[in-house]
C-alpha cells in the first residue's frame, strides 16, 4: 500500500508536489497568525480597567467584569469565524491550484456556465454579507479601532463594545448602543481617542466681551482649571484668544486629562467653574462650550454639551 502511494506521488508533476507542499505550509502559517492575533486581543482586554466613555455609577453589579467577559467572548467568536472562513478559502484556492493543470480535460462550456452561475448568485444575494465580512476581517487585523477604544463615529461619542464579523457595536456615553455595518466602519471617518494612548487635551471655548480685562480672564480661568479634581498637571493650562467676533473675543482654555472619562468630567467641571467665576466678577461671557474634539464640533452639539451663560 505504501509502495503504491509512493509510486503515485513519484508519477505526479513536480509543480503539483510543490503546490501541495506550499498549500500545507500556507494553511499552517495562516492558522498560527490568526491564533496569535486572537491571543494578543485577549491579552489586551484582560489588562483593561474601565470600559466606559465617561465615569458613571452603573445599575449593573461589577460592570467592568461583565464588559471584560463579553469582550473576551466576542473576540473568541469573531476569530473562530475568521479562522473558519480564512482556512476554507485557503484550502479552496489550494485545491483549485492542484487541479488547475487538469482543467484542460473539462469542456470549456461547463466551466463558463458554472463560473457565471456562481458569480451571479454571489454578486446579487451575498454582496452585503461578503462586504461586511471582509471589512470585519480587515478591521480585526488592521485595528483602526479596538474593543474599548473611545471614539466618535458619525457624530456619536462612546466606546467600541463589540466587533463581530458583520457589524460593530458602539456603546454611547448614555448607555445606548449604535450598530454600524463593518463596511461603513471601514470607510467612515472615525476619531479615535485611545489608539496610541489615553491622554486627552480638553478644550473649553467661550466668548467674552471687548470691554473685559483679558489678563484677568486668563488668570481666573487658569486658576479654576488647576483646582479641578480631574486636571492632570503634566503642564499648566493654556489660554488662547483664537478669534474676534462682532462683539466679543473668542477664547480657548485647554488642559490635560488622564483618559477620556476624566476628560469628560474635566470639561464639565471647568465649564461650571468658569460660569460661576465670571458671574462673581461681573465678566460678560457667553457660549461657554466643552468640546471633546475640536475637529468635530458637530459631535458636541449632538451630545448636548454646549451651553450659554
Amino acid at each position: 500500500m505504501i509502495e503504491e502511494i509512493l509510486l503515485y506521488v513519484q508519477a505526479l508533476p513536480v509543480t503539483t508536489i510543490i503546490t501541495a507542499c506550499l498549500g500545507v505550509i500556507t494553511v499552517v502559517w495562516a492558522k498560527k497568525k490568526i491564533d496569535d492575533a486572537e491571543s494578543q486581543r485577549q491579552q489586551r482586554i484582560s489588562t483593561l480597567d474601565k470600559f466606559l466613555a465617561k465615569n458613571t455609577d452603573t445599575p449593573e453589579d461589577r460592570p467592568n467584569r461583565s464588559a471584560r467577559k463579553k469582550a473576551m467572548q466576542s473576540i473568541e467568536n469573531r476569530f473562530s469565524i475568521i479562522r473558519r472562513i480564512s482556512l476554507f478559502f485557503l484550502i479552496l484556492i489550494w485545491i483549485i491550484a492542484l487541479i488547475f493543470p487538469y482543467i484542460g480535460n473539462i469542456p470549456a462550456t461547463y466551466i463558463s456556465v458554472f463560473a457565471a452561475s456562481v458569480g451571479v448568485v454571489v454578486g446579487i444575494m451575498a454582496r452585503p454579507l461578503i462586504e461586511n465580512t471582509i471589512a470585519g476581517m480587515v478591521i480585526s487585523f488592521s485595528q483602526p479601532f479596538r474593543v474599548n477604544d473611545t471614539v466618535i463615529v458619525d457624530g456619536h461619542y462612546g466606546t467600541i463594545e463589540d466587533i463581530t464579523t458583520i457589524h460593530t457595536v458602539l456603546k454611547l456615553w448614555n448607555w445606548k448602543r449604535v450598530i454600524f455595518p463593518n463596511s461603513m466602519m471601514l470607510t467612515q471617518k472615525v476619531i479615535n481617542y485611545t489608539k496610541t494612548d489615553l491622554y486627552q487635551w480638553v478644550n473649553i471655548e467661550f466668548l467674552v466681551s471687548y470691554d473685559c480685562d483679558l489678563d484677568q480672564v486668563e488668570r481666573l480661568v487658569k486658576r479654576e482649571v488647576v483646582q479641578c479634581d480631574h486636571f492632570a498637571d503634566y503642564e499648566d493650562p493654556r489660554f488662547w484668544v483664537i478669534g474676534m467676533e462682532e462683539r466679543s473675543f473668542k477664547c480657548w482654555v485647554v488642559a490635560w486629562a488622564d483618559n477620556p472619562p476624566a476628560a469628560w468630567e474635566l470639561g464639565h467641571e471647568v465649564r461650571s467653574k468658569i460660569i460661576k467665576v465670571f458671574h462673581t466678577h461681573g465678566i460678560n461671557a457667553s457660549k461657554i462650550e466643552f468640546n471633546c474634539s475640536p475637529e468635530a464640533p458637530e459631535a458636541s452639539e449632538r451630545l448636548g454639551i454646549s451651553s450659554e451663560q
